[in-house]
């Protein structure tokens, strides 16, 4: 489709010229000798113009009035302004109020060819981008939360109200696999932020050193490999969205430098010492009890009572009925996309399986499980047999014959978390972030227990 190119002159000499050239070029050009009525055309064109070429100076209204207009009606379109050499100043202030460049005339056409190519591919990748975010707010659309019952349908409320409390800390709490991460993100792209930045950072999966430089960024020579200054995520997601996901993962001595933060809305990068200040909304994300954690300080109260300002807690997929075949059969339409398949449903069996399993690993094993039986299943629906579901008594995928455990009455829950973990870690060959996710804890809490209880025989990950 050819690009579109709107040129506003009170000299009809002048536009008959651009027109005629930028035809001979390709374009599709409309001329108008008027603001006035290239507005008017503006406003009842089915396709607004790709980039305008506007005089500075017209007897109905100048070049500033006209961006005035412009930004008004949100055209996004780059302006180029043609201006005499004694208006080359106004012209520079019209790029202040957001004109792309200028033209100073006569016009050179060979200048002009190369400023309408360097408009064009910078509203083409602004479109792109647009475009890209458009298809993330549809993707994170509130009523893409799944699910009929009572506990989701209150969290899709409560999404829906904090949408317009911008500024708002919220904490998403919830076993591991419930969607925390996909409420936080439906949280944003609802939000006035969801132009902006959308950063997220795993707080387990970063030592505490890492992960502060992640947060709040670096000067250079702040340590050994810092050749270069950085920025943080906090500074990337100015006027957007910080999620803390894991946020109970993270060092006493870093919640007091998250704190501080959350406070003062100023920070310094690593090596620092310019306070440094953002607008930004922070999301958190927790598996664990942080109200038991603030008792057995591992955990600051006073951090938690700033997260805690909204409390919003994901349903584990056994307390929401009959959702979990309403979530399946939406699964069934990803996978059938990408794997090429025309799985229709699943069998009266099938259902019922799912039904009574208790999926510790919530929506993120129905995701698991689904996929494999989309891969292996040779029918048109989905039979019981194709549900590769753990047995009652085993923690996901543990391997050996006997996978139940068995513990004495009569012993302290100290004792009993231990030779709990032992277990697992005996008979599970997975990583230690699957096993982590299986028990409901985050990998550094996994390590620290292991470490806390002496199990370094058992063999290393």
């Amino acid at each position: 489709m050819k690009k579109r190119v709107y040129i506003v002159d009170d000299e009809p000499k002048i536009g008959n010229l651009f027109t005629n050239v930028l035809v001979r070029d390709g374009y599709e050009v409309e001329s108008f000798i008027s603001p006035t009525k290239m507005l008017k055309a503006l406003d009842e064109s089915k396709r607004p113009p790709d980039v305008i070429l506007a005089d500075m100076m017209m007897p109905d209204m100048d070049g500033l009035e006209l961006l005035e207009l412009l930004n008004e009606r949100e055209v996004k379109a780059p302006v180029i302004i043609m201006t005499a050499h004694s208006s080359v100043q106004t012209a520079v202030e019209a790029m202040r109020q957001g004109a792309f460049h200028y033209l100073q005339k006569p016009v050179n056409l060979e200048e002009m060819r190369a400023l309408l190519e360097r408009a064009l591919d910078l509203y083409g990748a602004h479109k792109e981008l647009e475009q890209i975010k458009d298809e993330q707010q549809a993707k994170y659309a509130i009523d893409g939360i799944l699910g009929a019952s009572d506990p989701i349908a209150q969290v899709r409320d409560t999404i829906r109200t904090l949408s317009d409390a911008a500024n708002t800390t919220v904490l998403f709490s919830g076993e591991t696999g419930t969607g925390k991460n996909l409420a936080a993100q439906t949280l944003h792209y609802n939000s006035p932020r969801r132009k902006k930045a959308f950063m997220e950072v795993n707080c387990a999966a970063l030592p505490d050193n890492l992960l502060e430089a992640e947060l709040f960024g670096y000067e250079e020579g702040a340590f050994t490999d810092a050749r270069d200054s950085k920025q943080g995520l906090v500074e990337i997601a100015d006027g957007g969205t910080l999620f803390l996901d894991e946020i109970d993962s993270m060092s006493m001595a870093l919640q007091a430098k998250l704190l501080s933060f959350l406070e003062s809305r100023t920070f310094r990068r690593l090596g620092g010492v310019e306070d440094l200040e953002v607008d930004v909304r922070v999301l958190c994300a927790t598996n664990a009890d942080l109200e038991s954690s603030v008792k057995e300080k591992s955990f600051r109260k006073d951090l938690f009572f700033r997260i805690n300002v909204v409390n919003v807690k994901l349903p584990a997929l056994r307390h929401m009925g009959d959702d979990v075949l309403l979530i399946a059969k939406h699964l069934i339409g990803e996978f059938n996309r990408d794997l090429g398949r025309s799985i229709k449903g699943f069998t009266e069996a099938a259902k019922k399986k799912m039904l009574d399993h208790m999926w510790p690993g919530n929506v993120r094993e129905l995701r698991n499980v689904l996929e494999r039986a989309m891969i292996f299943a040779t029918g048109s629906r989905i039979e019981a047999s194709d549900l590769a579901l753990a047995r009652p008594g085993q923690l996901g995928d543990l391997h050996g014959d006997d996978a139940s455990f068995h513990f004495p009455l009569g012993r302290t829950l100290k004792d009993l978390e231990k030779a709990y973990i032992r277990r697992t870690l005996e008979t599970n060959d997975s990583s230690y972030a699957d096993i982590s996710d299986e028990l409901g804890i985050s990998k550094k809490t996994l390590w620290d227990k292991r470490k806390r209880y002496n199990l370094d025989e058992v063999v290393d990950r």
